[in-house]
């Protein structure tokens, strides 16, 4: 009996089922292009460097930043705010000994962050214009140097800016809540866990889009960025829920303590890379608005 036409029917069926379901949804399309060039630029690969150079970055911007607010500001709530933030983004940080060392291991960051930060934009920078199909390494090497200092410390003011925002609005809203129906009913504390959720994915997203355009240096329409920022920030949300039950299990296990918190956070920041140059991919195969490219003034569909 032969069998061969049959089944060349029925995959000649699914694949035009399938076409039909990309013509009939145009998100299931983009998610496919996004797939797609995600695959062609090799972005496994290219999430693996970045991971390298992110792993000794976060250490030091972490204490940096512990040691700047610590001593420009001097208040636990707002360091304890920064130890919120890290510890809700990157769940195997051990952000209390990062906070108890801001003294004496922040000279150590500011000299270090600089260092392992250029290596880590450098290397997104080309693995974002990568997979944009764009010159991986545009212009000279001291300007490109320059620039991507700059957009590290850009980005470095917008996340502090983002936390401080997000700081005061916290506390104004506590504040609104102790003078009306006191902190400690059950509506003041619906309004600011729904309020803190607010803030802290308006944060998130803000970043998400910072990371989308800064970096590859491209003039992007907000209808093409907001969609990817958002995919990445969901992404987010369900790795660090599944880091946060990561670290439950481990913390239970005396010997998983010895390579769980290198070993958790390597693999945190590989999928959160994954998870960036996926986002990436899917602004490059948009199709929304004109994309221009600053590094040598080009515009593109």
């Amino acid at each position: 009996m032969n069998t061969t036409g049959p089944i060349r029917r029925s995959a000649k069926g699914l694949a035009t089922g399938w076409q039909q379901a990309r013509d009939r949804h145009g998100w299931l399309d983009h998610l496919v292009r996004g797939v797609v060039r995600y695959d062609q630029a090799d972005g496994g690969r290219l999430s693996a460097a970045l991971t390298y150079y992110a792993f000794f970055a976060t250490f030091a911007l972490a204490l940096l930043a512990f040691a700047i607010l610590g001593r420009v500001l001097d208040d636990p709530t707002a360091l304890a705010t920064v130890q919120h933030y890290l510890s809700e983004n990157f769940p195997r940080l051990d952000v209390q000994a990062l906070r108890d060392a801001r003294g004496t291991a922040g000279v150590v960051a500011f000299i270090a962050l600089p260092l392992t930060g250029l290596f880590w934009m450098d290397t997104l920078r080309s693995a974002s214009r990568a997979i944009w199909r764009l010159e991986e390494y545009p212009g000279n090497f001291f300007l490109r140097q320059l620039i991507d200092l700059g957009v590290l410390v850009g980005l470095g003011l917008l996340l502090a800016l983002s936390l401080a925002i997000a700081f005061a609005a916290e506390q104004l809203l506590t504040w609104l809540a102790v003078l009306t129906v006191g902190p400690d009913t059950l509506p003041a504390q619906w309004v600011l866990t729904a309020a803190g959720f607010v803030l802290g994915f308006s944060v998130n997203t803000l970043l998400a889009m910072a990371l989308l355009i800064a970096p590859p240096r491209l003039r992007l329409p907000l209808r093409r960025v907001i969609g990817p920022a958002l995919v990445l920030i969901i992404g987010l949300e369900i790795l660090k829920t599944l880091g946060q039950a990561y670290v439950n299990l481990t913390a239970a296990n005396p010997a998983y303590q010895v390579v769980a918190g290198a070993a958790g956070m390597l693999l945190f920041l590989k999928v959160l890379n994954q998870l960036i140059l996926f986002a990436t991919a899917l602004a490059a195969t948009s199709t929304a608005g004109q994309v221009t490219d600053l590094a040598t003034r080009h515009g593109s569909g």
